[in-house]
């Protein structure tokens, strides 16, 4: 049993849930197993990567009132039908849910309370679940990996096909698997917009784990699509921005961030908005700008959009890529050599408060965060205190699930 003293709140157990991630995680997951054989090939073999929001994701929903967690709660519902379970197994998992509870010392009324805060929760999963079926809504899409390039050997650029379109906004992620990752999903951001050719454009970063088993696909696998999940950029009220609230929003991308932004591009341009966009592209070295092309082209049959180039260092690392790593006799716009774009940023909207409605952040988590402290942390010096940073972090671990279910929910991911 986990702890000496008795929790009596449901804030207390959501504390005490993140502190025991892993034992809560396991035990669960174990109790599952025994009662339905066929989750052990739905879920990794490995503890460490199996299901890992799991546990933060119960306690940020045990914290709210119902009413707020409810609809969320209901997107992931229809999200997970993607893993082939019956909606009939939510009745099964809400008692491993609560059963698992008993690793903590929680009065009476303490069970009662998280008892039917879970059962309530997995109701809810399970109506969304079936009403989907009901929609005829696919739980899944398969797609075949017809073409790879890899620019440099940091980034792997993959199109794959699937017998259908598949439906999604620009910016959104949607969740992958294939066969060289049993029970893993990750999020990928299609780079393209959703047409009629049944093609997606995903930009992978090898970073290691899964990222480098999605890096080394091959024409002709196998992927798994779920469903498309998330909002970007947010909506947001403009109503108390003021001057800001005519501004161009920020986008500031690192590396295959990138792809999120460039969709929302396309996507701007499909619908004929012509209303201005500022964006700055980070990257490593020179090299690391991959897609210099497509970006010039945008620029100019766009001209309300304007691209700004940041780089770490100035030179790239030795066999970094091809010895042509901008073909195509592509235009290489000036780069400033700087730590993290958000500085440059920073200085423009200490200069003037109004140049952007908003800084929208997207890429890997540990540069996000930086970003973001970057700019809260300079604009409260400087007494601006109505600047909107919006955060749209990936990877793994406790940093990304912080920023997911400490700053806002984006969709849950395995």
């Amino acid at each position: 049993m986990t702890g000496t003293s008795t929790l009596k709140t449901l804030r207390e157990l959501a504390h005490a849930l993140r502190e025991a991630d892993e034992h809560y995680r396991n035990t669960v997951h174990e109790l599952l197993f025994s009662r339905i054989m066929e989750a052990r090939q739905v879920f990794a073999p490995a503890r460490s990567v199996r299901h890992v929001d799991l546990t933060v994701a119960i306690a940020w929903a045990l914290e709210p009132s119902a009413s707020e967690v409810e609809p969320l709660v209901a997107e992931l519902g229809r999200d997970h039908r993607r893993l082939g379970f019956p909606p009939e197994v939510y009745d099964t998992f809400a008692q491993c849910l609560i059963e698992g509870l008993d690793i903590f010392q929680l009065s009476p009324e303490l069970v009662d309370a998280a008892s039917a805060r879970l059962e309530g929760l997995c109701a809810t999963m399970k109506a969304a679940a079936m009403e989907a079926d009901l929609e005829g809504v696919p739980p899944a899409h398969t797609a075949t990996v017809a073409a790879v390039e890899r620019p440099n050997r940091k980034t792997t650029l993959v199109r794959v096909e699937s017998a259908f379109p598949i439906a999604f906004q620009p910016g959104q992620a949607i969740p992958v698997t294939t066969a060289h990752l049993p029970g893993v999903w990750r999020l990928l951001t299609p780079a393209n917009i959703s047409d009629e050719t049944a093609q997606l454009f995903f930009h992978i970063a090898d970073a290691g784990g899964a990222s480098t088993l999605l890096s080394v696909a091959r024409p002709g696998d196998i992927w798994t699509l779920g469903n498309a999940r998330g909002t970007f950029p947010q909506e947001i009220d403009v109503s108390y921005l003021g001057d800001s609230a005519q501004s161009p929003d920020l986008f500031i991308c690192y590396g295959t961030g990138w792809a999120a932004v460039r969709s929302m591009l396309l996507g701007k341009i499909d619908a004929g908005d012509d209303t201005p966009v500022a964006v700055i592209a980070h990257a490593t070295s020179p090299g690391g700008h991959y897609d210099l092309l497509l970006q010039n082209n945008l620029v100019e049959l766009a001209p309300e959009i304007s691209i700004e180039y940041t780089i770490s260092t100035a030179q790239d690392p030795v066999l970094y890529g091809t010895a042509l790593p901008f073909p195509n006799q592509t235009t290489i716009p000036p780069m400033t050599v700087i730590d993290n774009p958000a500085r440059v940023a920073l200085e423009a909207m200490v200069s003037n408060p109004h140049v952007f409605r908003r800084c929208v952040l997207v890429g890997p988590a540990d540069e996000v965060t930086e970003g973001a402290g970057i700019l809260n942390v300079g604009l409260a010096r400087a007494g601006i205190v109505d600047g909107v940073i919006e955060t749209h972090p990936w990877g793994e671990g406790r940093l990304t699930q912080s920023l997911k279910y400490g700053q806002g929910f984006s969709g849950f991911s395995d």
